[in-house]
């Protein structure tokens, strides 16, 4: 689980409390999960849609749900439906070409708008209604007009969850055929599913108003074109009112069921034993299991509701690559089957989510042969300590060494305690990139694999080469990621080979280097985060003061000033660019612009804040000059016998190993482990001490 702790980090004594047994499993008894994938938690954690896309090959079973009673609707015999509150939403255009609702709907999604096609019948022709939004209130849709408006270039019109009813019927197809009388007319209607909470009833309602005032004028309408029909206002809680979609092309629809909040509807697909269902919104993947869609604060929120064993199955799979030693994967089984029985409804509507503010879970494409046949080895294990579950914490990389609680949270742990941890895995198959200077006297990065070796060496014995492709590029770092691109190098480019160092991976890695500048908005953006002090328009000096057991960073100064965090593991989002932290907080930092000289007499020369005062003298009897002439950077040959890049300005490089906050388990290591011969509860017992595994 690769955890990101922020502000939000428990304070020590809260934290310790937890940890040492006071998250209480949930009722095994049921031997269910509640899986969230799309809620407003309320806490933190939001992540909702306007509506949900299912589908499943044989189609699926849809049972609505309320007060404890339910009743099977209609099955949906499609392969796919969709799902959304009743509530407001803005209709942005409405055209019988399915071309230009579809471009629409693109000019919405460019503005951050979303936008769906609703398909209905009018005066006997399908009239294509691009919609956007789901409201719970006049006022929340009223205040996206303007938006709306600006993406598409006309006014939206406000629409609402006041109709008129039109009359009940014995079958949903009697309704349907009503409907259609209505909607050849000219007036929308839609058939609805109605339960009274003895039985479905079939109705027919008519528009989709923002008020009462609005209903009346609806209701002068279809009086004037249908004198003999009764009508009355709409009162139930507990329906259905069925739509269409339209689908990929002009000539497909899919059903589309907009219900009441006062509702719950679950579905299961039809089919063999072990059928799934699909999710469009959560990038298409499939989960065993139901689907479970209601409103919860106020929101579409969606809950897969499966036995906990085959949700493990996809949250080994997501945390963990199949493929791996099946002992790492048995030990990463027992941990997420921990962290799932210690929350019970932690969402007020479902236990867990499907991110990694618990575990990830990505559903049934990420289950294997081998992962499954870890869980069910493992079936009803968990780690305890003093008979409570642990709080397991488990990440990528522990770049050698694991974290003591303290240097995460602040406070220790008595079952989380550093130890030495074989994560080099990552960098022994990692892409080698050199370190290279052009005769230009420019210093970047670029890839092994794009540089051919003449075999001839300059002066000072550092291998020559020449670009082998075309617009290579020159970085200030090893990855394609996170370093900048510097220069665009053509086919041919003579190059001295400086040095080599491994591509970005989850052990090692390095951010920058960053000017004094970039360093002192990232730390003032922090401070400012903790209500503390900033450190001025430029950073001129870097240094990490104080360190843990196992070397991770617990205090850091930046000009003489301590740096304010919520908690040590909070040091990784100081350094935040591109919205990416560091990847742990065992790190160091080089001042680039910082140097000490060996002069005369065995006297040493510091120089602190960047380099501009140092010259180089030439072997030929030049007079001194700047050093690698115009360029910021310049090579210095050290007394350890490495060369090393110095800046003439004060720069900062921070390297690191490790991916993740350090507590508990490290995945790579556990792999290790597994690779020498280790079991699943060997690897445990290494990473948790004094814990017991348990059923």
């Amino acid at each position: 689980m690769r955890q990101k702790w922020m502000a939000k980090v428990l304070s020590g004594v809260i934290a310790t409390a937890a940890l040492l047994g006071g998250i209480q499993p949930a009722e095994a008894k049921s031997k269910e999960i509640r899986v969230a994938l799309f809620v407003d938690a309320g806490t933190g954690y939001r992540g909702v849609v306007p509506s949900v896309t299912l589908s499943a090959n044989q189609g699926m079973e849809v049972t609505l749900i309320r007060g404890g009673k339910q009743e099977k609707l209609p099955d949906i015999k499609e392969e796919a439906a969709r799902f959304r509150l009743d509530e407001y939403y803005l209709l942005a255009a409405e055209t019988t070409d399915w071309n230009r609702a579809q471009q629409v709907v693109q000019q919405l999604r460019q503005h951050g708008c979303e936008g769906s096609i609703q398909a209905v019948a009018r005066d006997g022709h399908t009239m294509y209604q691009v919609i956007s939004g789901s409201y719970g209130s006049y006022q929340a849709v009223a205040g996206q007009v303007s938006k709306v408006a600006a993406a598409t270039g006309q006014q939206p019109a406000v629409k609402g969850p006041f109709r008129l009813e039109a009359g009940t019927f014995r079958s949903l197809k009697d309704a349907q055929e009503e409907a259609e009388e209505f909607a050849d007319a000219g007036i929308p209607a839609y058939p609805v599913v109605i339960f009274d909470g003895n039985r479905l009833e079939y109705a027919v309602w008519l528009g989709d108003e923002i008020s009462r005032e609005s209903l009346r004028a609806l209701e002068s309408t279809v009086s004037a074109k249908f004198s003999r029909k009764s009508l009355r206002e709409a009162d139930s809680e507990a329906y259905v009112v069925l739509k269409q979609d339209a689908g990929n092309s002009a000539k497909e629809t899919i059903p589309k069921y907009v219900f009441s909040s006062r509702v719950k509807l679950v579905m299961e697909p039809k089919g063999r034993r072990g059928a799934l269902i699909k999710v469009n919104e959560r990038e298409g993947r499939s989960y065993r299991g139901k689907m479970e869609v209601s409103a919860y604060n106020g929101y579409l929120t969606l809950v897969n509701e499966l036995p906990l064993e085959e949700y493990l199955y996809g949250v080994v799979g997501s945390e963990m690559a199949p493929g791996w030693p099946l002992e790492a994967l048995k030990a990463q089984a027992v941990l997420a089957r921990t962290r799932a029985v210690s929350f019970a409804n932690k969402y007020g509507v479902a236990d867990v989510s499907d991110t990694v503010y618990e575990q990830a879970y990505y559903g049934y494409e990420k289950e294997s042969a081998d992962v499954r046949e870890a869980v069910d080895e493992t079936e009803g294990e968990i780690l305890t300590y003093q008979g409570k579950p642990v709080e397991v914490l488990y990440y990528s990389n522990a770049g050698g060494m694991t974290a003591d609680g303290t240097e995460a949270w602040g406070n220790e742990v008595p079952y989380l305690r550093p130890v030495e941890s074989d994560d080099e895995g990552p960098l022994q198959t990692a892409m080698k990139w050199y370190q290279v200077s052009l005769a230009d006297g420019r210093i970047g990065y670029v890839r092994s694999d794009l540089v051919t070796e003449t075999g001839y060496t300059n002066p000072a014995g550092l291998r020559r080469a020449v670009i082998s492709t075309d617009n290579t590029n020159l970085r200030n770092g090893p990855s394609t990621t996170y370093h900048k691109v510097l220069a665009t190098l053509p086919l041919g480019t003579a190059l001295t080979i400086i040095s080599e160092e491994a591509e970005e991976n989850a052990y090692s890695w390095t951010r920058g280097p960053y000017t004094a500048a970039e360093v002192a908005s990232m730390i003032n953006a922090s401070q400012a985060r903790n209500n503390a002090p900033g450190v001025g328009a430029a950073v001129y000096s870097l240094r990490v003061t104080e360190r843990g057991p196992s070397g991770r960073v617990l205090e850091m100064k930046a000009n003489g000033q301590t740096i304010a965090v919520s908690s040590p593991d909070a040091h990784r989002s100081v350094f935040q660019q591109g919205g990416s932290s560091l990847r742990s907080t065992k790190f160091d930092v080089e001042e680039m612009g910082s140097i000490t000289i060996l002069g005369a007499n065995g006297n040493y020369a510091v120089r602190d804040a960047g380099t501009r005062d140092v010259k180089a003298l030439s072997a030929n009897g030049l007079a001194p000059a700047s050093p690698n002439g115009p360029n910021d950077q310049f090579l210095v040959y050290g007394a350890d016998g490495e060369w090393r890049t110095v800046s003439k300005d004060p720069m900062f490089l921070i390297r690191g190993t490790g991916y993740g906050h350090g507590l508990g388990l490290s995945q790579y290591g556990a792999r290790a482990m597994a690779e020498k011969g280790y079991d699943y509860r060997e690897i445990l017992k290494h990473y948790y001490q004094g814990v017991k595994i348990e059923r």
